[in-house]
């Protein structure tokens, strides 16, 4: 949709921009006007820029694939790109005609309708040039804010071509060049303006401002701190990754959900942000924590019962600690085995942590089933990869490999799915063997993200 709405807005300034060109040919033509002529050219170039601006478009629109994960829209930024070329070629133009008029003198002669129609180009132009401007904001589209700029160069051109066929009218010839000397300057301002923003872009510049990620997750509970922002992409659309810190007694369930939810608010709160990896990383309490003991131990005996806890909290007393948590026990148990279990893993907390006053458990199955696993670029790239999670995690836990190539090197997204129980700190230790043996095996890996998730997860 967006796409179409785009090349909309493309072919009708082309149509608007040939009329143009066509005005301005007629008048140089008849009247012999070099500075007409060259205006001529000038605004075929606007044209042109339109018909490069509609391939990039049609090169954006096309849907990720193998070669694309990411999809086309830079091919937008590269057409914006060839845009800003063209205005620096539209200002050497200008800069030869000032030094043939210095050095061969002369002077057109042009009569007063003539005259009037080249002055109507000058509304053309503007109209043009806001409408397309105003389309560019509304859609995002940095080929129409870049071809906006340009077509309004062209107004400023115009306006020295009439002032000089004015100054030739009334016996002032020198004042062409000096206006022609001042289009330049607006000419190559615009160009530059065009040429940075789309080289941010092409160069994976920072496209969001990581203290606004960094505020949009760290408003979601259970979220520690935020570290390694990352982002690339165009403003409409925008790709985020990060590292989040969270409770290391925390299971691998509960981070789950907490990263969902930070991805989730940064799409909707970031304007132009398309996706979201979050990478879990169990945070540190305060030194010596009495609480960050607790949790780490309750875990610890349920993983030596074959138990799995989440949404593990506790009161504190002066007394000690009342405890609340989810128990996952095997599905195949009976109602009597899964209690005998779990009133288990509650005498030896109560045994070996004086401080647990009280401690009420919800006991539930524990979820399982295999998950369907992802597509890669590189065959050798992606077979390695799942190897290297199955090995680590088990049979079946890759559940998607994302490779993305840029000029230095390749950046690897993994998705994992593990068992909800498993403890967060060990899920964070395993993904780490993971990176450790792709690193050793692939140096060209530039970054490395191990999203760990809970089986079943989408």
């Amino acid at each position: 949709m967006y796409q179409r709405q785009v090349q909309r807005v493309l072919w009708w300034v082309l149509v608007a921009n040939l009329t143009v060109a066509a005005i301005k040919l007629f008048v140089g033509l008849r009247t012999g006007a070099l500075s007409a002529l060259a205006d001529a050219f000038h605004s075929g170039l606007d044209a042109s820029a339109n018909v490069i601006g509609l391939i990039g478009i049609a090169l954006a629109s096309r849907p990720p694939d193998r070669n694309h994960p990411y999809g086309h829209r830079k091919y937008e930024a590269i057409a914006a790109l060839i845009l800003g070329i063209f205005l620096l070629m539209a200002s050497l133009e200008v800069v030869r005609g000032v030094i043939e008029r210095l050095l061969l003198g002369g002077r057109p002669e042009i009569s007063a309708p003539l005259f009037l129609l080249m002055l109507l180009t000058l509304p053309m132009n503007l109209a043009i040039s806001r409408y397309e401007a105003g389309q560019g904001k509304r859609l995002r589209s940095s080929i129409l804010i870049a071809d906006a700029l340009h077509t309004r160069s062209d107004v400023f051109v115009t306006l020295s071509v009439l002032a000089s066929l004015a100054a030739a009218r009334l016996g002032i010839p020198w004042l062409d060049p000096l206006v022609a000397l001042g289009v330049i300057g607006v000419i190559v301002s615009a160009g530059l303006r065009i040429l940075r923003s789309t080289a941010l872009v092409l160069t994976d510049s920072a496209a969001v401002d990581p203290v606004e990620v960094e505020r949009v997750a760290l408003s979601v509970p259970g979220v520690h701190a935020i570290h390694k922002v990352r982002s690339r992409g165009t403003p409409d659309a925008t790709y985020v990754d990060l590292h989040l810190k969270v409770d290391p007694a925390m299971s691998t369930e509960q981070a789950h959900a907490i990263a969902t939810e930070v991805e989730e608010r940064l799409k909707a709160e970031l304007p132009g942000v398309v996706d979201a990896v979050v990478h879990i990383e169990p945070g540190r309490l305060p030194p010596g924590s009495e609480w960050e003991a607790i949790a780490i131990r309750l875990r610890s005996l349920a993983d030596g019962l074959g138990l799995g806890v989440h949404e593990l909290h506790g009161v504190e007393t002066p007394e000690g600690y009342h405890i609340g948590l989810h128990v996952e026990v095997d599905e195949t148990l009976s109602v009597e085995e899964a209690h005998a279990r779990v009133t288990e893993l509650e005498r030896r907390a109560r045994e070996q942590l004086p401080r647990i006053l009280t401690m009420i458990t919800h006991i539930e199955p524990r979820a399982h089933g295999p998950q369907p696993a992802g597509l890669g670029m590189s065959e050798d790239v992606t077979r390695a990869a799942r190897e290297a999670v199955e090995g680590v995690f088990g049979s079946g836990s890759c559940r998607e490999i994302r490779l993305y190539a840029h000029p230095g090197g390749y950046d690897l997204a993994l998705i994992c799915q593990v068992a909800g129980g498993m403890p967060l700190e060990e899920a964070h230790r395993e993904a780490e063997k993971v990176e450790h043996q792709l690193r050793q095996r692939f140096p060209e890996l530039q970054h490395i993200i191990v999203h760990v998730e809970p089986i079943g997860a989408s």
